[in-house]
C-alpha cells in the first residue's frame, strides 16, 4: 500500500508515549513492504533533528516547526471558529497548502489510505482529500481526559480551566471526525468504551494496544549511580512535563509518602523523566526524594528499583510505564486510572489502590514481604512479553489500514 500519515510530531526517537507509538508503527509497516510519505508538524524545534533516523522509514518527509506566534494564531482563530484548544494549536497553513498540491503529484494520486495520527490531525487528514480512505489514529479518548481533569480536587487551576472549556468540543470532534473516517483507532477497552459512549460508532472503532519492545532474555541493567545503596527504592517513571504524571507525583508526595516513611523510614523514592517543573524540582534533596530530569534511558532506573508505582489520579489511553515495568519483572502499584487500560485478568500482575492509606500499605507490604509480589511480577513480565509485541500491534495496524484501503474501492 502507499500510505500518507500526517502526524503532529517528530515520531522519533521513540521514548515517549505518542513518538513510541508512531515511530513502531511506521518501522512495522514498513518491515511489510509499505510506502510511506510521512508530514510532520511539531512545537519542538530541537525535534526536527531528529528527521534522520525516520528516513529509512519512509520516502518522503515534510516537517515544520510551529512557533509560540503560530500557536497564538491558532488558539485565536480557533476560538472563533469553533474548534478545541487541543485541534486548533496544531493548524498550518502552509501544510495545508503543501496537501492540496501534493494530491495532485503522482505520488498523492497513487495514495491508498490516510493515517491521521492524533485527533489534531483529522482536519488535514480531509483537507483537499479527493476521497482517499482515512484512518484516524485517536490513541486516546481526549474528551474523558479532560472530563477527568476538569473534575480533580487539589490540582492546578490552569489544566482544569482548559480541561472545561475543551471537554464539549472534543467530544464533538472526536465523534465528528472519527465517524466520517474509515475507522478510529485507540489504544484500549477503556477509551473505545468511552469514544462509543461519546456518539461514535462502535463498528467504527478498533483498538490496538501499544507494543514492547524488550529483549526477552533477562538483561542485566547497571544500577544508577543517584540511587543509594542498601536502601529499598520506589520509582516513578515519565514524562514529568505531562500534567497527569506531575500530578500523581505530587499526589503521591503528598499524601502517600508520608505514611510510607512512618513504617519504612530508609525508603528512598525517584521520580524519573524530563521536563519536571519547579513545583516539583524544589522538593527533591536526593537524600529521601530524586528528581532526574531527562534520562537517555529509564529502564535501568525501573530495573534496580524494588517496585515502580503509577500513582496517576487521571489518565487514558496504555500506561507505557506499568507495561514496562511488568515487562522488566518489577512489581507495580498502580491506581484505577492507571490500571484500566488493562483487561480485568492482567490486573493480577501488579497491586491496584486507590486512596493514600491503601496505596501506601500496598507499598510497605511489598517492601516487608517481597517474594510475592516478585513472583507476580515475573510472571506479569511472561504474560506481558506475550502478549504485546510490537509486530502483532503492527499487523493489527496493517490490516485496519488495508480494509480502509479497500473500502474505496466497493
Amino acid at each position: 500500500m502507499n500510505l500518507l500519515v500526517l502526524t503532529p510530531l517528530i515520531p522519533a526517537p521513540p521514548h515517549d508515549g505518542d513518538k513510541l507509538r508512531l515511530f513502531h508503527f511506521l518501522k512495522e509497516l514498513k518491515k511489510r513492504g509499505h510506502v510511506i510519505d510521512l508530514f510532520c508538524v511539531t512545537r519542538v524545534k530541537k525535534d526536527l533533528a531528529q528527521v534522520e533516523l525516520l528516513k529509512p522509514l519512509c520516502r518522503t518527509i515534510y516537517a515544520e516547526h510551529l512557533t509560540d506566534f503560530d500557536l497564538f494564531l491558532n488558539l485565536l482563530g480557533g476560538s472563533l471558529f469553533g474548534y478545541s484548544l487541543n485541534v486548533a494549536s496544531y493548524f498550518s497553513p502552509k501544510l495545508r497548502d503543501l496537501l492540496r498540491g501534493y494530491w495532485k503529484t503522482p505520488e498523492g494520486q497513487k495514495i491508498d489510505v490516510v493515517l491521521a495520527h492524533r485527533l489534531r490531525m483529522a482536519p488535514m487528514a480531509f483537507e483537499g482529500n479527493p476521497g482517499v480512505p482515512v484512518v484516524l489514529e485517536l490513541t486516546d479518548c481526549l474528551s474523558a481526559y479532560a472530563g477527568s481533569v476538569k473534575e480533580l480536587e487539589k490540582s492546578r487551576r490552569l489544566p482544569k480551566l482548559l480541561a472545561r472549556w475543551d471537554y464539549w468540543m472534543l467530544q464533538r470532534e472526536e465523534t465528528q471526525w472519527g465517524n466520517k473516517s474509515a475507522a478510529a483507532v485507540t489504544i484500549s477497552g477503556r477509551d473505545a468504551a468511552a469514544l462509543e459512549e461519546g456518539g461514535l460508532l462502535p463498528d467504527k472503532v478498533k483498538v490496538i494496544p501499544n507494543g514492547l519492545a524488550l529483549d526477552s532474555r533477562n538483561r542485566k541493567w547497571k544500577r544508577p549511580e543517584s540511587y543509594p545503596a542498601r536502601r529499598p527504592v520506589i520509582c516513578f517513571a515519565g514524562n514529568m512535563g505531562y500534567f497527569p504524571n506531575e500530578d500523581g507525583i505530587l499526589w503521591f508526595h503528598r499524601e502517600v509518602w508520608p505514611l510510607i516513611k512512618q513504617t519504612v523510614p530508609g525508603a528512598f523514592l525517584a521520580a524519573v523523566g524530563g521536563q519536571p517543573r519547579r513545583a516539583l524540582k524544589k522538593l527533591s534533596d536526593e537524600k529521601e526524594f530524586l528528581v532526574t530530569g531527562w534520562v537517555p534511558e529509564i529502564e535501568p532506573y525501573l530495573a534496580a528499583a524494588d517496585l515502580t508505582i503509577a500513582p496517576l489520579r487521571v489518565a487514558a489511553g496504555m500506561q507505557n510505564k506499568v507495561a514496562l515495568s511488568l515487562g522488566l519483572g518489577v512489581p507495580v502499584v498502580a491506581t484505577p486510572a492507571a490500571a484500566g487500560w488493562m483487561e480485568p485478568p492482567a490486573r493480577k500482575f501488579l497491586s491496584v489502590a486507590e486512596d493514600p492509606a491503601s496505596f501506601a500499605q500496598a507499598v510497605i507490604e511489598i517492601l516487608r514481604k517481597p517474594a510475592r509480589a516478585q513472583r507476580a511480577a515475573r510472571a506479569g513480565r511472561a504474560f506481558i512479553l506475550k502478549n504485546y509485541p510490537w509486530a502483532k500491534s503492527g499487523r493489527k495496524m496493517e490490516e485496519v489500514l488495508r480494509t480502509a484501503a479497500e473500502s474505496k474501492k466497493h
